[in-house]
């Protein structure tokens, strides 16, 4: 297992362990966060990078990859602000017995998949983009990691627009 295939999975237990104790509705924000924030930053990210073009001089690549995080940042926290909201309404569910184990043992599987699709979502727009090169490239063909985490991408793989698709891929 390599260093790259560690980290990855560090940061999957992070959002496991993070969502067995955030419970199934903030994770469920988090989770529908992450789709509003894959189709708006997806279909709308070469707008952000065509505004800020000037800001980022030759480096297109990297300008055009910040505005996609820049946009999928922004539209996941507006959609979890909304679920924060609606688990202040519904805090009387707590109420019923063994309600909170359920909730939190939902959340860490929730959790885990909405990391998965983070991390995933990342390699594939890096990836479709060769942003950092063929060190990042040898990482992830050599991953036994990262090819699990792209087939959990094409779940929302719909999501995203056709030109992002078939952009020119590392793996």
């Amino acid at each position: 297992m390599s260093t790259f295939d560690l980290v990855l999975l560090i940061v999957l237990g992070g959002f496991t362990v993070s969502g067995l104790f955030k419970g199934i509705i903030k994770i469920l924000g988090h989770f529908v966060g992450l789709i509003v924030g894959t189709y708006v930053a997806s279909h709308f990210y070469l707008n952000l990078y065509a505004w800020g073009e000037h800001l980022v001089g030759d480096h297109a690549n990297a300008g055009k990859v910040a505005a996609f995080i820049i946009l999928f940042v922004v539209a996941a926290r507006l959609t979890r602000f909304l679920f924060v909201l609606i688990e202040k309404l519904f805090k009387f569910i707590a109420v019923i017995p063994g309600s909170k184990y359920i909730n939190n043992l939902l959340g860490a599987v929730l959790g885990f998949l909405e990391g998965a699709l983070i991390l995933g979502l990342i390699i594939y727009v890096i990836s479709r983009y060769s942003l950092i090169g063929n060190f990042f490239g040898d990482q992830l063909t050599a991953s036994a990691i990262a090819p699990f985490l792209l087939r959990i991408v094409k779940i929302i793989l719909p999501l995203l627009p056709d030109a992002l698709k078939t952009l020119q891929a590392i793996i």
